[in-house]
Parts: C-alpha cells; structure tokens; sequence
C-alpha cells in the first residue's frame, strides 16, 4: 500500500490536515484504498510457460486461471500487482498436478471497486466457496496480509502460503498518516474511518492476530533483503504461527522470490501436499 507522494502533495495534505482534518482523513483513506495503477512488469511474468485463461469468478472479479482439474490453490497478489506474477508457480504446480486461479484485486486491472482488507478478504473467501474446495491458497505482499480478513469471513483452505507479508497490515494507514505529518485530530479520524471498514478493530483482520489460532499448515517465505516490507514482519508469524515454517531468502527483494526457481519449487511442493 505505498503511495509515493510528490513535496507539494505532501505540504497539502498536512494544510488540509490543519484546516480540515476530517476532509483530510476521508482523502487519505480513499488514497489508501486505491492502487492507482500497477507496479512495472518483471520480465518473468512473460516468459514461457503455461497459458491461462481469463475468468470472472465474480460478477466484476476477474482472474487468471491455469490448469482444469486436480487440487485448486488461490493466488492473490499484492498492491498494485498482477495474477501474472504468479505464472512461475503456476507452471510448477501444474507439474505437481494442482489448478492454479490467481485473482486480479479490484481496483486492479479490469477487477473494479476497492481494496480495504475487509472488502478483499470477503472477495476471496466468496472466490473460494464459488469455486472450491480449495487446497492451498498464497498472498504476495498484501494479497497475504489480507489473507486473514478472509479467513475470518469464511476462508478455510487446507494449506497457507505468505510471501513478503506484513505481520500487521493494520499499522500501515498510520504509518502513512505519520510520514505526512497529519495533526492528531486527523489521525483520529483516520482511526475512524479504518474501523467503520473493517466493521471491527481493524487489527483483528492482521495475520499476527488470526494465524495463531488456526489450526492450519503454513509456509512463511521472506527475503532478508526485503526493502519494502521488513524481514522481522515474518520472524514475528513464524513465532505466533506454530504450524508454520519460514523460508528465510537473502538477495531477492520483494519480488523476484516470486520466480526464484528453488523458492517456487518449495512453495508448490507445499501447496500440493495433500497431508492435513
């Protein structure tokens, strides 16, 4: 969820903060709940490989799918990404005789709407009853951090992957609120409004807060170069997570973990595990 601001867009937000913080708030959460384009392509996300075909499994959800039969795994990528980031994986649990459907997130691609943790989270639980049963499902980024809304709104996959994920999603819109420098009573609305989405404290939808009470099998992968979302993030689930293992990379960033041929053959020999 990273919106990079320029100088003067900076200075208007901490005016308005100011002169109308509750204008303010509702600006910034709107900002937050909005990708506002795609992050640029990896050269990977074309290479050779498995077709797939565009599905909508939705009404206005659309999705990539790879594969007709055999266990079905969830895809669900981050902010401002792409199904097609998963196509390594695809193809590796293809071999392994899975069905992979990635979901494009509204507000991405031809996906429309927006992307709170409690809109998304029902979307891919919805997702996974139309479709389902579902065996595994992997989140990139904030496709994982928004894995436990969905599992606290019906998910219930027999296997789960996180790649590069916040621990605490919730404390982001805050971080935000705190590097433009919005006045206290801005933040407070901001608080506000993060609650009247989640329709409950929004830090009940955070993995650190779901994952420790579900009985369910887990893959934690993170690079310790990860300059977007910190190594520690996934030090503290595999510590809250006991049904957890973590797969601790170093020189992939956030990103390129997601076509590392050794790290993907782990994270579809994972998912494609029929053990409970």
């Amino acid at each position: 969820m990273n919106h990079a601001l320029s100088r003067p867009q900076r200075l208007l937000f901490r005016l308005l903060g100011h002169l109308a913080p509750a204008a303010a708030a509702r600006k910034l959460a709107a900002m937050i709940a909005d990708p506002k384009g795609r992050n640029p392509a990896q050269s990977w996300e074309s290479a050779p490989g498995p077709v797939a075909s565009e599905i909508e499994p939705l009404p206005g959800l659309y999705a990539r799918s790879w594969g007709d039969e055999g266990p079905l795994v969830l895809a669900v990528h981050g902010w401002r990404g792409r199904p097609m980031q998963f196509l390594p994986l695809a193809a590796a649990l293809l071999a392994l005789g899975c069905r992979t459907v990635a979901l494009d997130l509204p507000g991405h691609g031809r996906s429309a709407g927006r992307a709170t943790p409690r809109i998304v989270g029902g979307l891919i639980a919805q997702v996974a009853e139309r479709l389902g049963p579902v065996h595994g499902v992997i989140g990139h980024s904030f496709g994982g951090a928004v894995l436990g809304a969905a599992l606290l709104q019906g998910l219930a996959p027999q296997r789960l992957a996180v790649i590069a994920s916040p621990a605490r999603l919730s404390k982001l819109p805050l971080a935000m609120a705190r590097a433009l420098a919005l006045p206290e009573r801005a933040v407070g609305h901001l608080l506000r409004i993060m609650e009247q989405q989640a329709g409950r404290p929004p830090q009940e939808f955070d993995l650190a807060s779901v994952l420790p009470r579900q009985a369910l099998p887990g893959l934690i992968v993170h690079d310790r170069d990860d300059a977007v979302i910190p190594f520690r993030n996934a030090e503290e689930l595999a510590a809250l997570w006991p049904l957890a293992d973590l797969v601790a990379t170093r020189g992939l960033g956030h990103r390129d973990l997601l076509a590392d041929p050794p790290t993907v053959a782990a994270v579809a020999a994972f998912l494609a595990d029929s053990r409970a």
